[in-house]
């Protein structure tokens, strides 16, 4: 029995992460970043072909739902890589293009200038 001893006892602060495993976690996502870069890259060119033929109003409803789709997958995985600002933007792209069966007149441009943040965006990649 130890004379004296804080009834409190010894309190530390939890232990956080070092700075070892910080990279460690950094170096990781960097490897997964590289790992699925070409298919993010293929992904955002579905949304900008899509962009360029509304833009040309040749927009075929085959590449239209394609880049509904590749947009639902860039919305749903960005968030993975901490690019929350890439996911909402994919969120817009999906929405804008999903939803009405007819699209209004200003969605052509806002595509484009969605597909041109989005494209910003993967291009700096993780932080």
């Amino acid at each position: 029995m130890l004379s004296g001893a804080d009834s409190h006892g010894d309190v530390s602060p939890e232990p956080g992460p070092t700075p070892g495993q910080d990279s460690q976690g950094q170096n990781a996502a960097a490897r997964v970043w590289a790992q699925f870069h070409d298919v993010i890259f293929e992904r955002l060119a579905a949304v900008e072909k899509a962009a360029t033929a509304l833009r040309r109003a040749t927009l075929t409803p085959e590449v239209r739902q394609k880049a509904v789709l590749e947009a639902h997958r860039l919305a749903g995985s960005l968030g993975m890589f901490g690019l929350e600002d890439g996911t909402h933007a994919a969120r817009q792209i999906e929405h804008l293009l999903g939803e009405q069966a007819v699209l209004a007149p200003e969605a052509p441009h806002r595509l484009v200038e969605l597909s041109a943040t989005l494209r910003r965006i993967l291009e700096q990649g993780p932080a």
